[in-house]
């Protein structure tokens, strides 16, 4: 759910949200397994959402709600148990019946940002059939009436026949007792659909899928690189769809079925704009048959399942501990970061930091980071919270293994691996180019070490650079920079998708082809195993 954001005017920047999903169960039928989100119902064992999202992938055991040992191998629900059974959060055995579907709350715990409710239902019909199921809307409304949308999934344990979640609002609890009323609002069942399209498929084709949801779609432009094919795409929806039903193209050659990510890219229209990255050559895509895949809403039961209930925060407030960092100098050099400050809630453990390294010098990403608990080394990942870019606080964030009730003496150790650094330079790594022309040229130079490659040429009035490197550990250029007469620009903003064919395109447009141009490799990134690091946390 893997985000920064650079203040320096014109620089795109990827977007990674994070996200984590924990769910309950009650009596000896409970049990978990991950699934739709109600803004998004897709479903995720065979194609993949078109927003990033990471998951925990934890093992759990719950001895209060069951008899046996609950297998959570699929989503992160061990701090809520953990919590649930040292005393924080409330348990309730809450039922709601309507058009023969079965609802209970089980259980509630906050930790001072958010209030996650753990849900199981029975559905009243056999779910097998269906690949995906969605509350179409949660609501949470407190005593003072106040009323925030609560998002959540739902995953069909066989094992129990219940479909079984979390859902998740903001905590408006904090330290006080309130009484909420929980809202539920119509269920729905999803499956794929897949459907074959003509076999020409190339930029300029507008196709006919003969479905209500996603009536046709228009081919923008098919090009290949490094024996990969991008494809980019319009598909006509509702304004309201917002791609939840994810549709996405599958080429399928034979019994052999190709399958891509899809990224929602920005659109002007109610019209989906979707890029794949195809791991096909030319040839390849031109003999393999084009289908299209979507998620449709295959049944709903209508009707509000409704549960009034009492939360007390006060527990989880006495369970949060909080205890200032202190940060080495090896730790500043190598992290790029300064360690401020150690909390521990009722569903998590983080460590705040300080972002200081700028682009100039290199913003250091690791895309490992355990903490030792003890004799335990959970897995974690990097984060932030905050509504305001501008003071986002940055902390690494675990689920905790169990709870203690004295942390201070908590022996804890992080462990920060496979270090990325993002870069962008500009006092050097400039090479002036030849007058552009239609006709390719080529031009090299190194940076950190590693040989960038560029190809440039026009396209009309309009300039384009490629970039790419052959050299191992280098990661890729996002955005190149150009120097025309001395003044600095940047390439048009075009979205890019997640998946990367190792080839940057930039489109520099009205620019002054006769002038002196030199080129900068901008934004780039590469491995540098050297920021690795472990550090004991000291608190003070």
């Amino acid at each position: 759910m893997s985000r920064y954001f650079e203040k320096e005017q014109n620089i795109p920047q990827p977007e990674y949200d994070a996200m984590w999903v924990n769910i309950e169960q009650e009596a000896t039928k409970r049990k978990a397994t991950l699934q739709q989100s109600q803004e998004a119902p897709m479903h995720r064992a065979k194609v993949v959402p078109a927003s990033i999202v990471f998951s925990c992938f934890l093992l759990v055991a719950i001895p209060v709600f069951a008899s046996v040992t609950i297998n959570w191998d699929r989503i992160g629900g061990r701090s809520v148990t953990n919590a649930l059974n040292n005393g924080i959060g409330q348990r309730y055995d809450l039922k709601a019946s309507n058009a023969g579907v079965t609802m209970n709350l089980n259980g509630v715990v906050t930790d001072g940002e958010k209030m996650k409710m753990l849900i199981s239902l029975d559905p009243g019909i056999d779910p097998t059939s269906y690949i995906g199921f969605a509350i179409e809307k949660t609501t949470v409304t407190s005593n003072s009436d106040t009323k925030e949308q609560a998002h959540g999934y739902l995953n069909y344990d066989p094992k129990s026949q219940k479909l079984l979640g979390i859902y998740e609002t903001i905590d408006t609890l904090k330290e006080r007792k309130k009484d909420y009323t929980l809202e539920a609002q119509n269920l729905i069942f999803y499956r794929n659909q897949d459907i074959p399209l003509k076999t020409d498929h190339q930029a300029g084709d507008t196709l006919v899928t003969g479905t209500k949801q996603y009536p046709n779609i228009y081919i923008e432009s098919v090009r290949q690189t490094n024996n990969k094919t991008v494809v980019r795409f319009r598909v006509a929806a509702a304004p309201s769809d917002l791609g939840r039903g994810n549709p996405h193209l599958v080429m399928k050659v034979g019994d052999k079925e190709i399958d891509a990510i899809p990224t929602i890219l920005p659109s002007d229209s109610s019209d989906l704009h979707i890029e794949q990255v195809f791991n096909m050559t030319a040839q390849d895509w031109k003999k393999a048959n084009l289908h299209f895949c979507y998620i449709e809403e295959a049944k709903r039961i209508e009707g509000t399942w409704k549960f009034e209930f009492e939360a007390d925060g006060k527990k989880a407030s006495e369970a949060i501990y909080s205890k200032k960092l202190h940060s080495s100098a090896e730790f500043q050099e190598n992290a790029g970061t300064t360690l401020d400050q150690l909390v521990v809630t009722p569903l998590d453990i983080e460590i705040l930091v300080t972002e200081r390294d700028s682009l100039k010098k290199g913003i250091v990403h690791y895309k490992t980071a355990q903490l030792v608990i003890g004799d335990k080394k959970i897995n974690g990942g990097w984060n932030i919270k905050g509504d305001d870019p501008e003071n986002y606080q940055h902390l690494y964030q675990f689920e905790s293994p169990e709870w203690y009730k004295d942390w201070s003496d908590v022996p804890m150790k992080l462990i920060l691996k496979d270090a990325v650094i993002e870069k962008r330079d500009t006092s050097k790594n400039w090479i002036t180019l030849h007058k552009p022309k239609e006709e390719k040229q080529f031009a090299e130079l190194n940076a950190d070490g590693y040989q960038i490659d560029f190809t440039y040429y026009t396209e009309g009035k309009d300039l384009i650079v490629e970039s790419k490197s052959g050299s191992s550990g280098f990661k890729g250029v996002n955005q190149t920079t150009m120097r025309i007469n001395g003044k600095e620009v940047v390439p048009e903003i075009i979205a890019k998708g997640m998946v990367s064919t190792g080839v940057n395109v930039d489109r520099y447009k009205n620019i002054e082809l006769d002038g002196k141009l030199e080129l900068n490799p901008g934004i780039y990134k590469y491995s540098d195993p050297g920021r690795d690091i472990e550090v004991i946390l000291k608190l003070y």
